[in-house]
């Protein structure tokens, strides 16, 4: 049994999804991925690398900065 996150998500909530919920989850973005300014596979990657921020221990806004595809994401859509 894996928990599930889903409905509405976007990179930007990654840090709390993975607080509340730890590292052995699902999560489903849609929109999240597919709206992303620059298409679905740069979605995808945002997403990852808001990931990959937190397993490093670093903030994403920080990890942004030097990751185009998470930074544009942000732009768009915040955090939390």
């Amino acid at each position: 049994m894996l928990a599930v996150a889903s409905g509405g998500l976007h990179p930007g909530h990654v840090p709390k999804i993975m607080q509340f919920l730890g590292r052995d989850i699902v999560i489903q973005f849609g929109g999240g991925i597919h709206a992303h300014p620059e298409g679905t596979r740069a979605g995808a990657t945002a997403v990852r690398q808001a990931i990959d921020a937190i397993i490093s221990g670093e903030k994403i806004k920080d990890y942004a900065m030097h990751h185009k595809e998470l930074d544009l994401a942000l732009q768009k859509w915040g955090t939390e």
